[in-house]
């Protein structure tokens, strides 16, 4: 090899570049007697590859996601964000990622998205358990289930398998978003396949979505109209979901039950729509509940929708941000088959508001409807409403029964004063069958009290050790195992007979006691609301319910006549002010007018 001095031009072009390569090449040379100024071309080759290995990798990819791959991106902001991490959360290349993240809670960091994945959550994680003496103690590490952690891959690409199929999953963060949570919790996800076929990823997202919705078989999912969080954009955002309550709870009379119940399994059929289509009817059905507090309005509406498999869709007409407009857009984006419920619908204003032809006409500009905020009361209106939150009866009718109204949706609404609500609110047509609620009779408050104290298949908590196995000695022959296993059931037979019987005599017990409590409750006093309110004093313990029943209702009544007074007291104290100031007014205009006179003579 030439010395460093006299390089050729190759050799001096990479010393330039690599400052020290001649005087390397020259020590190989002279312990290996390798030239690399052969391997020159191998060596500027590899170079470049290895630069431009970077952006060939990403112009490749960016080629085959555009023209040879299909992608199905999921917005945070949408439920379809819960079903997929939920999905993945239980998926083996999950479990098996060695970079993710661990969570109790896979719920998009939007609020009104957050919802429990786990809906056995309750009886997973740890509950507060007690001793023989009545103390709490703790239950960590006695083998109570926690709450359980759930691992997601992080942030990067993961590939897994899906029906045969290779899928890719990426999550990345995103820097755009800056109108909402912490930057750790901005990210984008995305399921990707090979393919211009997308059928496989909607098949995923569709299972995803199944699997997500099977924790609401026999639960009623419950929706609430609302603007988003941090913008003025309003829509339903699920709120809970519970389970659903059976219809024979409901404290009311059967016929009255059973009249609901035909009438709304007569429209809810498909047939019905057709029926009413081809008469030109709007296919629209309304119910309004009424009566006192506590009398079981709002339960009614909850069994209904569970026992037809309705989601329920709550709106407030008090909510500061709710107008027409976003009223009516939430209407507008109900499902075909829901329960709509506008609860206490009397206090949102709507009472006999519209203009008679006795008022004058200044009255005219007074807007109908005002919107009470929080703190307020019908009686007394804010002087200055906000803006926004203004709906007014003829609006609101238009909203519910328009000619851009959503058909298909059951609208329930409650009330406990059907005298303050406007005659166009609840006429036929809108209201197509009112059920009035009242205080409990002597019938009900024994209803009320049997199904307090009657020992329900759920109220004994499973035994913690399971049944002993039979044990047959090999031993025996077949007749003695025959003869074994005919008392063995002989015996299961005795044990469940002597439970019926029990459980018999305990039912002509409560049967027994609840005819002495409804003996000592007045009819028509007290709401159910109250009755039960007392008996879950003695849940456990139905003589003393008896024993304690007379002096409640001597006890509740003095309440409700004290207060009933001092309502009297303040109303007619308010009417003594509002006379005394009417006085006042009265000398003080007939004092102006006799100034007048006095300068006009």
């Amino acid at each position: 090899m030439p010395d460093a001095t006299q390089l050729n031009p190759q050799l001096a072009l990479l010393d330039v570049f690599f400052p020290g390569f001649s005087v390397l090449s020259t020590a190989i040379y002279k312990y290996s007697k390798i030239d690399l100024n052969i391997y020159f071309p191998v060596l500027l080759f590899i170079g470049v590859l290895i630069f431009a290995s970077t952006y060939i990798n990403t112009w490749l990819w960016e080629m085959i996601d555009a023209y040879l791959m299909s992608t199905a991106d999921v917005r945070i902001d949408d439920e379809m964000y819960n079903m997929l991490m939920s999905w993945i959360a239980n998926q083996s290349f999950a479990k098996r990622s060695r970079r993710f993240v661990a969570n109790t809670n896979l719920n998009s960091r939007m609020w009104f998205l957050w919802r429990e994945f786990d809906e056995d959550s309750a009886e997973d994680e740890a509950m507060v358990q007690f001793d023989e003496s009545g103390n709490a103690i703790s239950t960590v590490g006695k083998g109570k289930k926690e709450k359980k952690v759930l691992f997601t891959p992080s942030f990067g690409t993961h590939f897994f398998w899906y029906k045969k199929r290779l899928l890719i999953f990426r999550r990345s963060q995103d820097t755009r978003q800056t109108g909402w949570g912490p930057v750790s919790e901005r990210e984008e996800i995305s399921v990707s396949c090979f393919g211009r076929n997308p059928t496989i990823l909607k098949d995923l997202l569709d299972d995803c979505r199944q699997d997500f919705l099977k924790n609401d078989v026999n639960r009623t999912v419950i929706y609430r109209g609302g603007l988003k969080s941090g913008t003025s954009e309003v829509a339903w955002t699920r709120c809970v979901s519970r389970v659903s309550r059976p219809f024979s709870t409901v404290v009311l009379d059967e016929a009255v039950k059973q009249s609901l119940i035909e009438d709304m399994r007569d429209y809810l059929h498909p047939y019905t729509r057709r029926w009413y289509a081809n008469r030109g009817i709007p296919y629209r059905r309304g119910y309004l509940l009424y009566g006192p507090p506590g009398t079981g309005k709002s339960s009614l509406s909850f069994a209904i929708a569970g026992y037809f498999k309705l989601k329920i869709y709550i709106v407030s007409l008090n909510s500061l941000a709710m107008n027409e407009e976003n009223l009516g857009q939430l209407f507008s984006e109900l499902p075909q088959q829901c329960v709509v419920l506008l609860e206490d619908i009397d206090t949102a204003g709507l009472t006999h508001t519209r203009k008679t032809p006795a008022e004058p006409e200044a009255e005219e500009a007074k807007p109908l409807v005002t919107v009470v905020p929080a703190g307020s009361t019908p009686a007394n209106p804010p002087t200055t409403p906000p803006s926004g939150g203004r709906i007014s009866l003829s609006g609101l009718l238009n909203i519910l029964d328009g000619v851009a109204s959503q058909e298909g949706r059951v609208l329930i609404m409650t009330t406990n004063h059907i005298e303050k609500l406007d005659e166009a609110l609840i006429r036929p047509g809108r209201v197509d069958m009112m059920v009035k609620f009242d205080l409990a009779n002597t019938q009900m408050i024994t209803t009320i009290f049997r199904s307090i104290f009657a020992t329900l298949e759920g109220d004994i908590p499973p035994s913690a050790k399971p049944l002993p196995s039979i044990r047959v000695p090999s031993s025996l022959s077949k007749s003695e195992i025959a003869i074994r296993l005919i008392e063995d059931e002989k015996k299961k037979a005795e044990e469940l007979a002597s439970f019926l019987e029990m459980k018999k005599k305990e039912e002509e017990k409560v049967a027994r006691l609840g005819e002495e409590f409804a003996a000592q409750i007045p009819s028509m006093t007290f709401s159910p609301a109250e009755i039960q309110g007392f008996l879950l004093k003695w849940k456990r313990l139905p003589e003393m319910a008896v024993k304690e029943a007379a002096a409640w209702v001597e006890k509740t009544r003095a309440e409700k006549q004290k207060k009933a007074k001092e309502e009297k007291d303040k109303e007619e104290e308010e009417s003594k002010e509002e006379s005394e100031k009417e006085r006042k007014e009265a000398e003080e205009k007939a004092e102006e007018e006799r100034i007048l006179m006095e300068v006009g003579v």
